[in-house]
């Protein structure tokens, strides 16, 4: 019996929301960010669908741009108590130049945020600019210094691109560079 392309999707999508990485013990996870060479991808915090973005917009003004709710805020609270829950009081944040990844970084009170343009949101739909922001972002993973933990705040097509991961709002990604260079992905965390 075959099953239509909708129930073949759905099994698929499913298979991957249960794959070992993504469900890797959460405890397992929190404690490679204790280990020398491990990076966390963060997708930004909530935010609603807002207004349309291009590339060339004014980063500052927040108005023309989709923000964080409540929600969001709150669950960036959250994010940053969960890492001082597990003993991690300092870590090196850099993020877009969206105003709802640089919120996600500072409302996390880890440390000070650097914007690395290198994050900023790029579609899917611009494969050739995509592929650049990934080369860039990568290369600025590769100077960080193993014992140094950092977390990049940006956005699901960037981070996609980065790891071959897709995270929900909120939802990180941890990862490190194997011998070879490529990026690999120890596990994610999501914080209820």
């Amino acid at each position: 019996m075959r099953l239509p392309w909708s129930v073949a999707f759905l099994v698929l999508w499913v298979s991957q929301i249960w794959s070992p990485v993504a469900h890797a013990a959460d405890d397992d996870v929190w404690a490679l960010l204790k280990k020398p060479g491990h990076i966390v991808l963060l997708r930004h915090s909530n935010a609603p669908e807002g207004p349309g973005e291009s590339y060339d917009m004014d980063f500052k003004n927040c108005a023309i741009q989709r923000n964080l709710d409540e929600a969001g805020r709150a669950q960036a609270r959250r994010i940053g108590d969960e890492f001082r829950k597990r003993g991690i009081k300092q870590a090196r944040l850099a993020a877009s130049q969206y105003c709802r990844t640089l919120e996600t970084a500072k409302l996390m009170k880890l440390g000070p945020v650097q914007e690395l343009p290198a994050l900023n949101q790029v579609f899917l739909a611009n494969p050739l600019r995509l592929r650049e922001a990934t080369d860039k972002s990568r290369q600025f993973m590769k100077t960080i210094p193993a014992r140094q933990l950092t977390v990049l705040v940006s956005h699901v097509s960037n981070i996609h691109s980065i790891a071959g991961v897709t995270l929900s709002s909120g939802e990180m990604a941890v990862v490190h560079f194997d011998r070879s260079g490529d990026i690999v992905v120890d596990g994610r965390i999501t914080v209820p």
